[in-house]
């Protein structure tokens, strides 16, 4: 049997209850300075973060915080004409990963429309290996992560029968 170690000791003048205000606040904020240096430099993360950001204020009840104009704007932007992928963010290469954050982004928003889900299906479908797995990108990383996203965009697009 596990025990748990608790090492972390939290005064009486810390908060007791989540600090929601602050925390929608934060996240509904996050990314405006364009010139930050943390923005800049998480590029390569931007569209899962926006994902997660997303996310969480949805489940917050929060979702009209973000500008979802703007945001679908940014996906069409990174969805790649040759490719049919979705990349991290534009000028980058598309990768599953971020394929399947736009389209969970999209699927949250109802705008699945706004991407030609065709290419996404035969992107995925380009990237699958003779034994099933998939690659994560044209370069040829094969992680189980990737088979997973593969199946996720496939359902959330409905064409798991590519």
């Amino acid at each position: 049997m596990a025990f748990v170690t608790n090492d972390v000791s939290i005064g009486d003048r810390e908060p007791r209850e989540l600090l929601f205000d602050k925390h929608v606040e934060y996240i509904a904020n996050h990314g405006n300075d364009k010139n930050d240096y943390e923005y800049c430099m998480t590029e390569f993360l931007r569209m899962s973060g926006i994902y997660w950001g997303v996310t969480g204020l949805d489940l917050m009840g929060q979702l009209g915080r973000l500008n979802r104009d703007e945001i679908v704007d940014f996906i069409r932007k990174c969805h790649c004409p040759v490719s049919g992928g979705v990349a991290a963010c534009e000028g980058h290469d598309p990768h599953i990963l971020y394929t399947l954050s736009a389209v969970q982004i999209l699927c949250i928003y109802d705008a699945l429309d706004e991407v030609d889900t065709g290419a996404i299906a035969r992107y995925v479908g380009s990237l699958q290996q003779l034994d099933g797995s998939f690659f994560g990108d044209k370069w040829g990383e094969v992680d189980t992560r990737f088979s997973f996203c593969a199946v996720a965009v496939l359902s959330l697009i409905n064409k798991v029968s590519v």
